[in-house]
């Protein structure tokens, strides 16, 4: 049996609803889970008040549920389970995630997946700020696991990334890959500008037209890249809606930033099969 946490009412201020994870909540009963301590702002307040309780997890399943977007780090840490956002969320949903699925059924506030280690992150609206990315003072921002965003990204997606793949149905905002260490940044829709600032070893894919930084990157080559074209379809299996040109097409290869390593890429998508 699964259990779902339904939010009461907005709450007085932000709520650090990390303690709710699949693998924390696992086999306790609604008494247990409702006496959890969350932080409420400057306050520690119980689960319970915040939240009806329906259930208890047996299966490594939760769904937490109603207007979250002042709850934030929903999802932060877990690392096994399958947790469910049905609605808005706050900020740095699923930050610091090893495994398991974590889908979100709404927008995402900023930080969503950063420093993400492994899993699946879901978000079926769109995305804040700084996707995937090093929290402040941190060199590497995500380190593996995928991210799919269905909709839009806001800016600086993917900085610091060091590897693993965040995917977006939309278009990604300016500053994507900044200072990008390795992984793979997709845009669907395009990057906004000065993507892959800074890259060194990452590859960033836009499928709509984009003028790489002047001066970081050279034109390599035009062709249809093999590893590119699974990735898409993986994808296209999760929920994204990827065309058939963008599969079977051939893509603008950019090598850069020539500033710094000069090992990284930026994909164009440049027209359909001929």
């Amino acid at each position: 049996m699964s259990v779902t946490l339904t939010l009461r009412d907005a709450p007085p201020a932000r709520v650090d609803a990390s303690p709710l994870t699949p693998g924390r909540l696992n086999a306790l009963n609604r008494g247990r889970i409702a006496g959890l301590p969350l932080r409420c702002g400057r306050e520690t307040v119980a689960a319970g008040d915040l939240f009806a309780i329906d259930g208890y997890v047996s299966d490594a399943t939760v769904t937490i549920a109603g207007d979250l977007r002042a709850v934030d780090r929903i999802g932060a840490g877990m690392s096994f389970g399958a947790l469910t956002v049905r609605g808005d969320c706050g900020d740095r949903v699923g930050a610091g995630m090893r495994g398991g699925e974590l889908v979100v059924d709404g927008d995402a506030g900023s930080w969503a997946g950063s420093e993400m280690a492994g899993g699946l992150l879901r978000i079926a609206g769109n995305a804040g700020p700084r996707l995937g990315a090093a929290v402040p003072g941190a060199r590497a921002g995500m380190r593996g696991g995928e991210i799919v965003v269905a909709g839009d990204a806001g800016e600086e997606a993917g900085a610091g990334m060091r590897r693993g793949l965040v995917a977006i149905g939309g278009r990604a905002g300016d500053g994507a890959g900044l200072r990008m260490l390795a992984g793979t940044l997709i845009g669907l829709a395009g990057l906004g500008g000065e993507a892959g600032q800074g890259n060194k070893r990452g590859s960033l894919v836009s499928g709509a037209a984009l003028t790489p930084p002047r001066g970081r990157y050279a034109f390599a080559v035009r062709y249809r890249p093999p590893a590119l074209a699974l990735a898409l379809r993986r994808l296209r299996s999760l929920g994204l809606t990827v065309s058939d040109p963008l599969i079977d097409g051939a893509w603008a290869r950019w090598s850069g930033d020539l500033t710094e390593l000069g090992r990284g890429e930026i994909l164009i998508f440049d027209g359909e099969e001929d």
